[in-house]
């Protein structure tokens, strides 16, 4: 019975449609302009996706290279401190050898001279005291 609904149908659709390869040319151009319409919404998808993509690719590294660049400067900034630390280190015991050597080849230092000249003046005081008092006796 099925065999007779199937071939009434295609008897009937035969005798309403008097040109059917027409009919599968148009649906043919249909389906191809279908499948066109498709693929240019799936490749403005995929180049939406793809901008998105480079954005957050974008933003993922211009984090990531501030990050680096922040921690190279707590770095330098270490590595600076520890430079001037030691610098101050270098330059007292620079100046603790210099002094030693200058006192073993009997060279008054800066203080030793100071010191001199405290005395000096405070004698010629006592002296201009002295010379004073002996005129005034």
């Amino acid at each position: 019975m099925a065999k007779k609904v199937a071939k009434k149908s295609v008897r009937t659709a035969a005798a309403t449609n008097p040109n059917p390869a027409r009919d599968v040319l148009l649906a043919s151009i249909g389906a191809v302009s279908l499948g066109g319409k498709e693929a240019q919404k799936l490749v403005g998808g995929l180049i939406d996706d793809s901008q998105q993509f480079g954005q957050r690719t974008l933003k993922l590294v211009e984090g990531t290279v501030n990050e680096v660049r922040q921690q190279v400067l707590g770095v330098v900034e270490k590595v600076q401190d520890t430079a001037q630390q030691n610098l101050a280190q270098v330059e007292t015991v620079a100046q603790t050898q210099v002094s030693k050597v200058l006192a073993r080849l009997g060279i008054p230092s800066k203080n030793d001279v100071a010191q001199l000249s405290r005395r000096v003046s405070d004698l010629s005081r006592q002296v201009k005291a002295l010379q004073t008092a002996r005129k005034a006796a």
